[in-house]
Order: structure tokens, then sequence, then C-alpha cells
């Protein structure tokens, strides 16, 4: 059986690509780039590496019929799809439009698309489940329900599952939350938190990858899934357990909170453990020694 990861080369794709070769699938690896792909899977008999953009038409041309396609291509920051809102939409929404339409002309067997708990309103009931209401405050998670919803419209011709990921994190992720921290520390600077009493769902990208392997097997398609710990922890907490993982006397530098984060984010997962047998496995002092250490 063949996987097509679109994003093959970001964070989230790399560490997948491992896991789907480990765990004795055939892999086309697409991104726009190739530069941690190449080095690490190009003499590899079973990942086939394939730079193209995923607005590229001739997409469908390297899909074959029964492929399962996993879609984690995107713009994928806040800032970058607030600072260029065309090419998130571009990417996000029309690149996902792409890869549906492509899709369903192959006959695919099935479409998992890597989607954010961002989509949901900052007013959602705690823990939220998969039902809240989507009403995105950011652009980045405008474009991924827009993206969403398209899956939704096509869902009668083709077989999805979408995956709502949480706070990810890991080896490899070197922005945001713990891999800004971790960088900053390991250069011997202040970590830098917005805020610090909003808590969020973090989940290591081990975790991820078990979702993904999970998702592309399941009988219980035309769903979407909440993937996260159902823990909540503070970005404060967060970067303490850094200091203290790195092991220094360095103190945080606290800004002002953004707009965009929410005050209170931590997903129901029990319809993953259901339905998906989905079973977080690493927490985060494990997750950020596990990254310290490789």
């Amino acid at each position: 059986m063949r996987v097509v990861v679109t994003g093959a080369n970001g964070f989230v794709g790399l560490h997948t690509v491992r896991g789907l070769l480990d765990a004795g699938y055939d892999v086309l690896a697409l991104d726009v780039m190739d530069s941690r792909l190449a080095p690490e899977f190009k003499g590899d008999k079973r990942c086939r590496i394939v730079t193209m953009s995923i607005l590229d038409k001739d997409l469908r041309k390297i899909i074959n019929k029964e492929d399962k396609v996993l879609h984690l291509a995107a713009i994928a920051r806040f800032d970058q799809a607030r600072q260029n809102p065309q090419k998130a939409v571009a990417v996000n929404i029309e690149g996902t439009l792409n890869i549906i339409q492509a899709c369903i002309m192959k006959k695919v067997e099935r479409l998992v698309y890597a989607s954010t708990g961002s989509v949901y309103s900052h007013s959602a009931p705690i823990p939220i489940r998969e039902d809240a209401k989507r009403e995105p405050g950011s652009i980045y998670g405008l474009t991924k329900k827009h993206a969403e919803d398209w899956i939704f419209l096509y869902g009668e011709s083709l077989p999805y599952v979408i995956l709502r990921y949480g706070y990810v994190y890991g080896k490899d992720k070197d922005w945001g939350a713990v891999g800004a921290f971790l960088k900053r520390l390991r250069e011997g600077e202040r970590p830098v938190i917005f805020g610090g009493m909003q808590t969020n769902d973090f989940i290591y990208i081990k975790d991820i990858v078990q979702a993904n392997l999970l998702a592309l097997e399941t009988e219980h398609v035309r769903q979407a899934y909440n993937v996260g710990s159902g823990r909540a922890i503070s970005i404060k907490d967060v970067c303490e357990a850094c200091i203290a993982a790195v092991k220094t006397n360095l103190t945080m530098e606290i800004k002002p909170a953004r707009i965009f984060d929410f005050p209170v984010f931590v997903y129901d997962i029990s319809k993953a453990q259901t339905l998906l047998n989905f079973e977080p496995k690493w927490n985060l002092s494990r997750g950020i020694e596990d990254i310290l250490k490789q």
C-alpha cells in the first residue's frame, strides 16, 4: 500500500515519512523542496520524492488509484498567514481543493487531512469536543476551516479523516513554544513567552505520527478527530519545564499576550481514543527529554 504525503519536507511530514517506512508502507513524498527529504531518503527505493506544489494541476498525474493520501502541506504559522493572507488562502484552501479533486479523479482509498484546533471558537466549551463551534480567531485558522468545509462538501465522493492537531512540538521544530524556548536556552538567551497563563494541549510529534498511521487504516472514515494529550498546560509551566530540563539559571522574558491565543485550550480526545484507538504516550517532560537527547 502506498501513501502520498504532501508537505513531506516539513516538521510533521519528515517524522511521518519515517514512521510510514518503519511500518512497511511505500511512500510518495511530495513538497516544494526536498532539502531534508533528499539527504535521508533519496536512496530508499520505497520512498519516491517529488518536488511539486500542491497547486500544480499535474498533481493528479502522480497519484494512483487506491493510494492513501495524507495531506500535511500548509502555510502553518500564524505570523506567515497574517503577513501574507493571499498565499495562505492559495496554499491552505486552493491547494487543498486541488488535492481533493485529484483524489476523487484518481479514486484514492482515502484522504487524511491535517487540521488544527485553531478552527474552533475561543468560546468553545472546555474540554473542546469535535462538535464545538468552528469560528476561527486567526487567518491561519480561517483557512484551515475553509479547507475542512471543502472536504465536507465532497465527502460523499471521497472517504476522508480530519485530524485536528493540538499544539505539536518535537525535534526539528525550533519555533513556537518548546522549540523556541529550547533553542534560545541552548544559545544562552532568555526564552520569550507571551502572556504565560494561557493553557494549551501539547502533543508530542511521535504521538502525532501514531495518530496519522491510525487514521490511514481506521474503518471510521468521514469523521473529524481531536488529536491531543487531553491535558491543559500553561505556557509559563512549559517554559519552566524547558528551563529545568536544560539545567540553566536563565529566566523567561514575559511579553503581553497575543490576541489569537486561546486563554484556555484543551481537548476532549475520547472520540479518537474510542474510534481510532489513539492513546498519547508522551507527557511534556518526557517529550522535552527526548528532544534534548537526540
